[in-house]
């Protein structure tokens, strides 16, 4: 977070104090701990676990008058990624969001930075609109940079070069080290990206690629039709699901390490018009921390319910769209409530996570 100046500062606290984010008390305190450790109060707040960062960040932007937006679950277009070249990107901590007419949406950490501003509007050439983010939703971003896609061009390259009966041949799949790569750098964007799904969708001359990302499918890419028998049978492979089978639908799973962590999937195969679709589900059994603060609840949201799960007996409702976070926010509850002295039992089909002390 870029250094605020005090009137910023004053403003920020009475903003948190009034939307019950924070009590007053625990500002004063952390107050006196700031000052005599030397340390900037809200670093200190974040760094305790007494303030949301993307919540700080939030507000930081409110009351600068600077549009917020978070990244932490965006994908961008590779296409816009390549209009603010990496290393400046990484220098000013700045990453290119969307083209809004002849304007580039960029977000920054320091969007108060007028010299950062008026150089990357001179590198790329055209005006750019201004956003504020956080470290870790840059980050983010910086990351889908280094996540290099061309890989799967490649095997699309090899496999055009294939006949479709050679593509299911057994041998030549397992061998095939550029089908292979192609999926396992689909695989690393989509873990990068935190997308809990991946669409695999054949159309009558293309093969689409789609990331689910916070509910909302997005197109990452389309690859030529030639490489979709290698790529599908691959897929068959690591499922030990059968290959030669294209008529009814296929349900399968394997696991993987993806950019260092260790990931279940869960395969759904279905034929369609132009081909067989695939879905493959993404669990994430490194990452799931399955803290309520990491997932985004704060202030009195976080409260009404702790309060609500306290209570001896009543029902809580999660509701949502695929891939938006309904079984991961369950399973924090369940976290919370986890004890020796309770027996706690969940019906889940499938089962997605397993916890120990619970009865799935």
């Amino acid at each position: 977070m870029a250094l605020l100046t005090d009137d910023i500062q004053d403003k920020l606290i009475k903003l948190l104090i009034n939307e019950g984010l924070i009590e007053k008390s625990v500002i004063d305190d952390a107050l006196k701990r700031a000052t005599e450790n030397n340390k900037p109060l809200f670093s200190l707040l974040s760094d305790e676990g007494l303030l949301d960062n993307e919540l700080l960040v939030h507000g930081v932007a409110q009351v600068s008058g600077v549009p917020y937006v978070n990244l932490s679950n965006s994908v961008i277009n590779q296409d816009i990624l390549s209009l603010l070249p990496s290393d400046v990107a990484e220098r000013f901590m700045a990453v290119p969001l969307a083209e809004v007419q002849n304007r580039l949406a960029v977000a920054m950490i320091d969007a108060n930075n007028v010299q950062a501003v008026d150089y990357l509007s001179n590198r790329i050439q055209r005006p750019i609109k201004v956003f504020m983010a956080s470290e870790e939703s840059v980050r983010h971003v910086l990351d889908q940079y280094k996540t290099d896609l061309s890989s799967v061009n490649v095997a699309a390259q090899a496999s055009q070069e294939e006949s479709s009966s050679d593509a299911g041949n057994i041998k030549t799949i397992v061998q095939d080290s550029p089908i292979s790569r192609a999926l396992s750098t689909i695989l690393e964007y989509a873990v990068k990206s935190h997308a809990s799904d991946v669409h695999i969708e054949p159309l009558e001359k293309a093969l689409k690629i789609r990331c689910r990302v916070d509910g909302v499918l997005r197109e990452i890419m389309q690859l030529p039709k030639s490489i979709e028998p290698a790529l599908v049978s691959r897929i068959k492979i690591l499922s030990n699901l059968k290959i030669d089978e294209h008529r009814i639908p296929q349900d399968g799973q394997f696991a993987v390490n993806v950019a260092g962590k260790d990931v279940d999937l869960r395969i759904a195969i279905s034929p369609v018009v132009w081909g067989e679709q695939v879905v493959i589900r993404l669990l994430d059994k490194s990452g799931s921390s399955f803290n309520l603060e990491d997932m985004g609840y704060a202030g009195r949201a976080l409260r009404t319910i702790r309060k609500g799960i306290k209570r001896p007996n009543g029902m809580i409702l999660t509701s949502g769209p695929t891939g938006s976070g309904k079984s991961t926010s369950l399973y924090a509850l369940i976290k919370e409530i986890k004890d020796d002295t309770v027996n706690i039992v969940t019906l889940e089909d499938p089962v997605e996570y397993k916890m120990d002390g619970v009865n799935q």
